[in-house]
């Protein structure tokens, strides 16, 4: 195969196809025929790769491969993540793991989250293998297991039992952000340069129980429904981070006299609520996240059997904290919502960064308005929580890039974890294109 052949490299479809037809459903994950398949693909290629694994667990693999560069500029980390989260109970319009094209997009589980945008890093790694012109530093690319339930088996394990693989790496770019977002006539895209942190709370609520035949009052599950109906009505107070204040301020810019003043308004804390309800619930649906921690009630589990009043339900909460926020600041609020008659369990807390790196953002923003003229890249703070926080550990700041030109009729949020997930093709090309510059161009 000739140094210079670029022939041999996949299209970005045709890789795209590929991952999202492994079915990584986590749980169980089970990434190891993915990882399996990226290993041979990057072997084919003669790509320098390794796959790592947690002691006694081969099914989550992960894949770690370097490009060598021109020593000009120090490495750079593309992370991504190869386990998608489940389908189960879901209608889908496409069988969620054929990756089947249909309306200009191919379809299926992880086609955003994120085997699109891992796509585009394998798809950057390929083209820099063979170019003339080698980016100025080495090229890091790690297909990560476990993402979605927390990533202690993917890059928790690899920053913590495997460092050396990422020496003197200072930044990555990984999920979520370079992506359009459509406001008022406007093109955006939020680079995501913060996130929020993770706290899974279980709530127990006890009651007496007793036989279904009898009238029952103040059971548990009666003590469980009231605490969700005034988790629906009270909120954590609103606090306005500096990532998002930075968003704010971009978008002010581009928009008109009074969407301006909505979002000067939305910068304080006692006019929040009332700026949120001047923007239009699309918008405020996208911002309200960013302006508080959230409380979300997931799963909820009570009864065994059909003619017994249980005398115990739990809840489990998934609270998203924004940078700052403490796990005590959040269970208090939990405990002012539930009420005494409930117990309390942190099951799983994760802290996050508290400050932001935005060094790299003019670089990243330039580089999306240019493919996209009149466009407005701009800052902001995703709402859930990624694997950027394990390469923080590291002193590595990840930037959410993984760049698409999506149209106005396409409702992008909501492709993330439910049914008919799914990426215009045009979209990836975008992304996989802008991807390749970006390595390119990275300096440090």
């Amino acid at each position: 195969m000739s140094e210079n052949d670029t022939n041999s490299v996949p299209t970005a479809v045709e890789l795209a196809q590929r991952l999202i037809r492994f079915n990584t459903s986590n749980p169980p994950g089970q990434e190891l025929e993915c990882a399996r398949w990226l290993k041979a693909l990057l072997d084919e290629h003669q790509i320098e790769n390794q796959m790592l694994h947690p002691p006694g667990l081969p099914e989550r693999a992960n894949v770690v491969a370097r490009v060598p560069g021109r020593g000009e500029a120090p490495p750079l980390l593309l992370q991504g993540h190869i386990d998608v989260v489940g389908v189960h109970g879901q209608r889908w319009s496409h069988d969620p793991f054929a990756a089947e094209i249909a309306g200009g997009c191919i379809w299926g589980r992880g086609a955003v989250d994120m085997k699109g945008g891992l796509t585009m890093m394998l798809h950057a790694l390929l083209r820099a293998r063979y170019s003339q012109n080698p980016p100025p530093g080495d090229i890091i690319f790690a297909a990560l297991a476990d993402e979605e339930l927390g990533g202690q088996h993917g890059a928790a394990f690899l920053v913590r039992e495997h460092p050396q693989l990422f020496d003197g790496v200072n930044h990555a770019f990984g999920e979520l952000g370079g992506f359009t977002v459509h406001v008022r006539g406007h093109r955006f895209y939020p680079i995501m340069v913060a996130e929020k942190h993770i706290c899974r709370i279980r709530v127990t609520f006890l009651g007496q129980g007793g036989h279904g035949s009898q009238i029952h009052r103040d059971t548990a599950m009666s003590r469980a429904a009231r605490a969700l109906r005034r988790m629906e009505n009270r909120h954590p107070p609103f606090r306005i981070v500096e990532a998002t204040r930075a968003m704010l301020v971009a978008m002010g810019e581009e928009l008109s006299m009074t969407d301006g003043l909505a979002l000067r308004m939305a910068m304080r804390p006692n006019t929040a609520g009332v700026a949120l309800a001047m923007m239009g619930d699309e918008i405020a649906r996208m911002l309200e996240p960013m302006f508080r921690d959230t409380i979300t009630p997931t799963i909820i589990e009570g009864g065994r059997q059909e003619n017994a009043v249980p005398s115990e339900v739990q809840m489990l909460l998934d609270c998203r904290l924004l940078p700052g926020s403490t796990q005590s600041d959040i269970v208090r609020q939990v405990m002012s919502i539930v009420g005494e008659n409930a117990e309390i369990q942190v099951e799983r807390y994760e802290d996050g960064p508290p400050t932001v790196d935005m060094t790299l953002l003019p670089y990243l923003s330039n580089l999306l308005e240019s493919a996209d003229p009149g466009s407005k890249a701009i800052p902001y703070m995703v709402a859930g929580g990624t694997d950027a926080k394990w390469f923080h550990e590291l002193g590595i700041d990840t930037y959410g890039f993984t760049p698409m030109r999506l149209p106005s009729d396409l409702d992008f949020m909501a492709m993330f974890h439910g049914p008919d997930e799914r990426i215009p093709i045009d979209a990836l090309n975008f992304g996989a294109a802008t991807m390749y510059e970006a390595i390119n161009g990275y300096r440090g």
